[in-house]
């Protein structure tokens, strides 16, 4: 009986050690599934207006196009910004005048076609769409709100041409 209670105090460490390791994938594998989702979840549960909210994803995972990868380096990190962070770039108004001309609504779809299904070569050829990214981008990394980020965009770009047709973010 003692060796029988000696042999499960054992196997008690190793089934702890099971236990904690498949805890540990678990809780990895959800916080993967968070930070690929942009970190807030569902785009209606963040404020993100319907039929924007979804607009980069299913891009997300594609290789960026080769009139990107041939492009400058700010090119690319404007492009991959786009993809990677739409809800931001869809608050900010573009002001190259592709609301007019192209239909955009956003300076997303500078990069990403409205419905998100493929990307906008737009952005490739526009230094006023790829330096709004850049800076959307610098900012969002300083930690800045949404509302700052569209305040300085709009006050550093607005002169430049007539903007997208883009609500404020929320508060």
């Amino acid at each position: 009986m003692e060796n029988d209670t000696q042999n499960r105090l054992q196997q008690v460490p190793a089934f702890v050690f099971v236990l904690a390791t498949a805890t540990l994938v678990v809780v990895i594998g959800i916080g993967s599934v968070y930070l690929t989702s942009g970190g807030s979840g569902s785009p209606a549960a963040s404020g993100i207006p319907a039929g924007n909210g979804d607009m980069a994803m299913s891009v997300a995972g594609q290789s960026l196009p080769d009139y990107v990868m041939a492009s400058d380096k700010g090119v690319q990190l404007a492009y991959q910004f786009a993809v990677d962070r739409p809800d931001v770039m869809m608050w900010m108004v573009c002001y190259c005048g592709c609301g007019d001309h192209s239909g955009h609504k956003s300076a997303l779809n500078c990069f990403v076609k409205e419905g998100g299904r493929e990307f906008d070569d737009h952005g490739s050829n526009c230094d006023v769409c790829v330096g709004i990214a850049l800076d959307a981008m610098t900012m969002t990394e300083e930690g800045r709100s949404l509302s700052e980020i569209r305040t300085y965009v709009d006050d550093n770009y607005g002169d430049i041409g007539s903007g997208t047709d883009t609500p404020r973010p929320p508060a």
